[in-house]
């Protein structure tokens, strides 16, 4: 444990403050090493390498040999740097500094002599302040900045976003050139119509935090320019997107209370600090246990060399917090240290599931850490919508049946159409802005019989097919309130740890400053103009809070807040403004209530904190009754939110499977570039990458695909179906037809799904024991269920491969006719096909919508999860499995009884799609012949063309068979995680062994360490070598 061998004297400044300067000697009171005066700094006397000898004793001669990490005593350098270390010229009866140490009076007289005149040359400022009486200090003062400059700071701030700033935004002006909005208003209006509302709504939010960087620095600058004309204007700049923007004066005399510390930023809740490697850790506990100590030790030493790092505890050795706190100290550390360049490192935790990721925000808010946080959760979570998802008691029931991703994609996408509809043509609807825009006909849940009468009063009034289009399409007015600049705003204010706040002074557990989970966020889209949660704390039960209260003005009633009082708990939280209505007081509601009533009720509260909640916008025409069911005009979509949060957060909070799977790490947007990604709970990991690159696609749903595919391979070529290719590697131009893209695609699964046909006849028809009568008296014999699957042809790795190379699934490769290239074509063309389905308009119903969607996702996901089991070929296996359609019953004799004479009612066979032209009553008609050229060339007989779903007949057969794509190890998708990031941690209270664990995953070197946490505990933790040493593939054997 390193620690300051002695504290400053109080400040003549601030009195009863002590200091610690981080320029003072540090000595090592204890550690868990065996020799820390060989690993640490430390002086010559103290050396654990070589021995030291007072000079009173006759033999010193090795008092001159010196470790890499010896120091002079009295020059404070490195040994080797000093240039009397053995022989002192200038002082000779003093003698080489090599002997110096503290145990004689005269190298410690000689040590505070030296001190003390470095202390007298540091200016006349300090002496001036010295010889000022001490003054009486306000408990809540803000020690870095005077009265005077930090007066109304965040309302000063509120003032320019919503007074200036928002009519320029609104009115799209780009006069001020202090925001760089283009060079002229049409370009500025062009490049709006190009932005999607995300774009626009990341763009304000930027804004803002320019602003709030703009006006804290000049509240630093004010100050520093006061004592210190020469003062540079960027030295009190604040970078308010880094992990620790701090506002510094050259005021010598000020003392700047920093925010983003490494021990944290509630000193309250720091109850202890302990110092690992140089790093200062605030723990919010008491007592630092011996496991926690030596895991944050390995943490920050796997961090500080970029290394990867495994942790293994028992439950209620504080895992967590000893996680949270190290990783949150050494982010800060590292960013100081980094210098000019401010590297900003993100930190991704990630648990097991969404309730999981909720207890370590609730973590995170034990500790005196207030980082800019963001927490990923899914449109089922997040969504808002009426006819989706309704919050709140007083917004209807849940609706039921409805696919929320599908659902929201489609209103989204109709909604950017709309809006760069209205861009585009300012005369249809009136002009639209951006940061007042109206509300659309399709909001609601618009049914068939309003598309109807919206088509129908187009017809009779002559509306053009665009406008109409605005009238009977699903739209979410969540999602277009998103590019409001108020709402940029409080996104902003809510979710964004105010620099200019002085949350170091005073607070506690109930202090957001940002920290905030999932339903934090669905209360905020719901009304954003409620500020919840305002947690107030004092230092005496008696102390003000520093609000003055009135009455609302003419017909309004309720409590408003009429001045915020400097150096009070209430201007040090920075949440609260003048004219913000008091809804709740610790839970109680004072909506209506009058400023006596509300003022009363806050004197009687004796314990801390007083949690306010209040509504910003006046009366209720702006914000509904806070959290009581009702939809404000300003809605947000939350989902959006936190996407944008996420961007510029240092830490955030995710489910595993949100960065463990590629394909919904690459929807989500989450980039793992220098990034620290923490997995708590680790136990769960290796089964989840697993099913990742795993997948299973029946013959069924295969054959929905070849109707689908086959619908848009006929369609004629046009320009108006031109697609799109982002990659110019696949051997075609940069744009094809759509009927191309399809028909390529309908070939590759086409052949899938006669691969799986072929294995399933041979397997009904097989005698043997692995055919499917045999299999039907097993499972009469056995009673199996109805969901059991059968084995009929399997690819893997078997044996000792061929010559001497692991083969596994390409065989199965092989039979299909599919290479590399095939597939990166395929990956090319989905990718523009997904996009065309996405873009296109809503016109569908919607389950034809959701079944088309689904389709294609699956799609996506039989692409994906192919083209990673052939360039993985090794780690995978493919096998066709067959399973009986509905029940083993229907297998045995095709008939089922409907009721069932069991427990549980019997599925219900499915039946195989029919393509056109082929109906129910004609299912034997042939289906239309190919028109492509490809076909038309491969194809040598002219009366008997090739025909696409020939399988497509409506038949319902008694089994159905399945591809089914196993990844063996999880070893290639974290070896792709780890090589992207810059540290992984795993954490579990189960990893061992941890030798096996580490190869299945790709993490072992040649020689592992197992060190012990604790006699108690038996907790390990073992340090894995650098990302660029892996191997490209293959693990490590074990040593």
């Amino acid at each position: 444990i390193i620690s300051p061998s002695r504290l400053k004297k109080p400040s003549a400044a601030h009195n009863n403050i002590l200091e610690v300067n981080d320029d003072d000697d540090i000595q090592i009171t204890s550690s868990n090493l065996t020799a820390p005066n060989v690993v640490f700094p430390h002086h010559r006397s103290l050396c654990g390498v070589h021995k030291f000898t007072p000079l009173s004793i006759i033999d010193n001669s090795d008092n001159a040999k010196f470790c890499t990490k010896c120091f002079c005593l009295l020059c404070d350098v490195p040994a080797s740097q000093c240039k009397d270390w053995e022989t002192n010229a200038g002082n000779p009866a003093l003698g080489p500094h090599c002997h110096a140490h503290n145990g004689d009076e005269k190298w410690t007289n000689l040590l505070k002599a030296k001190r003390d005149a470095a202390a007298a040359t540091s200016g006349t400022t300090a002496a001036t302040a010295a010889a000022r009486p001490p003054p009486t200090r306000n408990p809540y003062q803000r020690p870095q900045q005077h009265a005077s400059t930090s007066s109304s700071n965040h309302q000063q701030i509120e003032q320019l976003i919503h007074n200036e700033f928002l009519s320029r935004l609104a009115t799209n002006d780009t006069n001020n050139n202090s925001i760089n909005l283009g060079n002229n208003k049409e370009e500025r209006l062009r490049s709006r119509k190009e932005m999607r509302i995300p774009e626009v709504l990341a763009e304000n939010f930027q804004k803002a935090l320019k602003i709030q960087e703009e006006a804290n620095s000049s509240a630093a600058g004010g100050s520093a320019v006061a004592n210190n004309n020469n003062a540079s204007a960027a030295a009190a700049m604040v970078d308010l997107t880094s992990p620790a923007s701090t506002p510094t004066t050259t005021n010598s005399s000020t003392t700047t209370n920093t925010r983003y510390k490494m021990e944290g930023d509630i000193p309250t809740l720091s109850l202890t600090n302990f110092f690992v490697m140089g790093i200062k850790i605030g723990w919010p506990y008491p007592t630092v246990m011996s496991p926690q100590r030596q895991m944050a030790f390995h943490l920050i030493k796997a961090l500080n060399s970029s290394k990867h790092v495994v942790l293994e505890s028992p439950t209620g050795t504080g895992k967590s917090a000893a996680i949270l706190c190290s990783v949150l100290a050494w982010q800060r550390h590292h960013w100081k240290k980094s210098g000019e360049k401010k590297e900003k490192v993100k930190i991704i935790y990630c648990s097991r599931t969404h309730s999981q990721v909720a207890q370590m925000v609730t973590s995170l808010k034990q500790t005196p850490y207030r980082p800019r946080m963001a927490i990923l959760g899914s449109r089922e979570r997040l969504c808002i919508h009426k006819s989706i998802k309704p919050r709140g008691g007083g917004s209807g029931e849940e609706v039921k049946g409805i696919n929320v991703n599908n659902e929201c994609r489609m209103r989204v996408r109709n909604t950017e159409k709309s809006r760069k509809h209205q861009l585009t043509n300012p005369t249809s609807h009136g002009p639209y802005e951006d940061d007042d825009p109206p509300d659309g006909p399709g909001d609601g849940d618009m049914g068939q019989s309003q598309q109807q009468q919206g088509e129908d009063g187009a017809a009779e009034g002559g509306e053009s097919e665009e406008n109409s289009f605005l009238s009977r399409q699903k739209t979410c007015p969540h999602y277009r309130q998103l590019s409001t600049s108020r709402v940029a705003n409080l996104v902003h204010s809510a979710f964004v740890p105010n620099n200019g706040v002085d949350c170091c002074s005073i607070g506690g557990k109930e202090s957001k400053f940002g920290a905030h989970d999932i339903e934090d966020l669905v209360q905020f889209g719901v009304d954003p103009n409620i500020q919840r949660g305002i947690a107030l704390y004092r230092k005496e039960p008696t102390d003000s809070l520093g609000l003055s209260l009135k009455k609302g003005a003419g017909n309004r009633r309720g409590c408003f807040i009429n001045k915020v009082k400097e150096d009070t708990p209430a201007a040090m939280n920075g949440s609260l403004q003048v004219e913000d209505r008091i809804v709740r007081v610790n839970g109680n509601d004072v909506f209506n209530s009058d400023p006596a009533h509300v003022s009363t009720m806050i004197k009687g509260l004796k314990k801390d904190p007083v949690v306010l909640d209040v509504t910003r916008g006046g009366s209720g025409s702006l914000s509904s009754r806070g959290g009581d069911g009702n939809y404000s005009s300003h809605a947000a979509c939350p989902y959006y939110v936190t996407q944008l949060l996420a961007k510029d957060a240092e830490i955030v909070f995710a489910p595993y499977n949100y960065v463990l799977d590629p394909g919904i790490r690459e929807a989500m947007g989450i980039e793992l570039a220098n990034t620290v990604v923490v997995l708590d709970e680790a136990h769960n990991v290796e089964t989840v990458l697993r099913d990742a690159g795993s997948g299973r696609f029946g013959e069924i749903e295969l054959c929905d695909l070849i109707v689908m595919l086959n619908s848009y391979a006929i369609i004629e070529k046009s320009t108006a179906n031109m697609l799109e290719l982002e990659d110019g590697n696949v051997g075609e131009s940069e744009t094809a037809h759509l009927c191309e893209v399809a028909h390529t695609l309908l070939l590759f699964v086409e052949k899938i799904v006669n691969k799986l046909r072929d294995d399933k006849k041979y397997f009904e028809t097989n005698p043997g024991k692995k055919g499917a009568a045999q299999i039907l008296r097993e499972c009469e014999k056995f009673h199996k269920s109805d969901d059991s699957e059968f084995d009929i042809s399997f690819e893997g790795p078997t044996g000792h491969g061929r010559m001497g190379k692991a083969v596994g699934c390409r065989p199965f490769f092989d039979k299909l006719g599919l290479t590399e290239s095939d597939f990166l074509k395929l990956s090319v063309y989905a990718d523009a096909f997904e996009k065309f389905l996405r873009g296109r308009d809503g016109n569908d119903g919607s389950s034809e919508r959701d079944r088309i969607s689904n389709l294609l996702d699956r799609l996506m996901e039989l692409i994906g999860k192919m083209n990673s089991a052939m360039n993985e070929s090794c780690h995978y296996y493919a096998a066709v499995m067959a399973t009986a359609n509905g029940s083993l019953e229907f297998a045995a004799n095709g008939e089922v009884d409907s009721e069932g004479s069991g427990r549980w009612p019997k599925r219900k066979p499915k039946p195989i799609p029919l393509i056109p032209p082929r109906t129910a009553a004609h299912p034997d008609r042939p289906p239309n012949p190919c028109t492509n050229q490809y076909c038309r060339a491969q194809c040598t007989d002219v009366f008997n063309p090739i025909r696409h779903g020939s399988c497509c007949d409506g038949s319902t057969p008694r089994w159905e068979a399945f591809l089914c794509l196993e990844l063996l190890t999880p070893g290639p998708l974290m070896q792709q995680l780890a090589n992207e990031c810059r540290t992984v941690v795993l954490a579990s209270g189960s990893l061992a062994p941890i030798p096996s664990l580490c190869a299945e995953l790709n993490l072992l070197r040649a020689c592992y360490q197992t060190l012990s946490l604790s006699n108690q505990s038996i907790a390990r933790a073992v340090h894995q070598r650098s990302k660029e040493d892996w191997p490209a593939k293959a693990q490590l054997p074990l040593s």
